[in-house]
Order: structure tokens, then sequence, then C-alpha cells
């Protein structure tokens, strides 16, 4: 509301308030979903994450996978290059996911010759994990072509808002 000093007809002065006009922005059909489960209004975050996960997945393949890798096998090459001869046990610990589900990641990129599993000299009930030179490749393939995808689909938001986001949804994850 914005109000506007005027003068009435006795001399005194008199405010008229204008009400400014709010173009309200329709409903997104995720925002209609959220206000079905929520007739209160509280944020339906998990709806939103998972409709904004499955946009960016939509053109994963395409763009970044292309048959040759997911975005699990990723992270996992990801951090082993950061810790080379990390375990699997670890990995799972660092991901946030079950050691089964990691296993099975790890195993997948084994069989595409991306990791390699040698035998632990800290604790012969594990292995040690390192990165193959296809793996080493893939990673750099990777760093050229995730920027493009990045740019495209986050291009509704400004740099700033895209590393807000980014710090909120590691704070969602990790505290």
């Amino acid at each position: 509301m914005l109000t506007s000093p005027t003068f009435g007809p006795s001399g005194r002065l008199a405010v008229t308030v204008m009400r400014r006009r709010v173009h309200h922005k329709p409903l997104s059909p995720t925002a209609m979903i959220e206000a079905e489960l929520s007739p209160g209004g509280d944020p339906v975050i998990g709806l939103f994450l998972h409709v904004a996960y499955m946009s960016v997945i939509s053109t994963f393949n395409e763009q970044i996978g292309q048959g040759d890798i997911t975005p699990n096998v990723i992270g996992v090459l990801a951090l082993v290059n950061r810790q080379p001869g990390t375990n699997q046990a670890e990995l799972a610990r660092l991901i946030g996911l079950e050691r089964a589900t990691v296993g099975e990641q790890v195993l997948r990129a084994v069989e595409r010759g991306f990791l390699r599993r040698d035998p632990s000299p800290h604790d012969a009930r594990s292995y040690a994990l390192y990165l193959t030179a296809s793996g080493a490749a893939m990673l750099e393939t990777l760093r050229q072509r995730i920027p493009l995808h990045e740019r495209a689909v986050g291009a509704k938001l400004t740099l700033a808002e895209r590393k807000q986001l980014r710090g909120l949804l590691d704070k969602l994850v990790y505290g």
C-alpha cells in the first residue's frame, strides 16, 4: 500500500490510501500439488526436490552420461579420485548410503574399467579402490560435459541464486 498526502475541502491534511496492484504469478503444477498436500501452507520440500531431480535427470543421459556412466558412479569416481585407496565402507559413510548400495556402484565402476580393487594393506577383509586410466579419462570427460548441462539446468537462476541453492541443499543434506 502507498499513501499519498492530500488536502481536503477544509484545508486539513488527509491521507489517501492507494492500493498497488500486485500481479501474482500463477502456481506451477508442483506448487498446485503442494497446496493440495499441505493446505496449511507448510513447504513440501521433498516434492520440489523430487520434481527438480526428475527435471535434471531427464537431460542427464543425453548431455552427460551418454550411455557411458550413471550419476551414482560419477560420485564414486570423484570420491575415489579425491581419496585414492579408500574402501567401500568409507565411501558409503561419505556418500551417506548403505554399504551394499555403494558396493553395487563400485562393482559397476570396476566392470566398466573405471576403478580397480586391490587388497587393502590395512584390512584383509576389504579392498582399496583406485581410479584406472579409463576412470581418470572419464572424469576429465565429465569435467567438459557437466558445466554445459549445469548452465542449462540452472538457466532460470542467476549465478548467485545457484550458489545459494547449492548452499541450502548442502545444509539440508549435511547440516
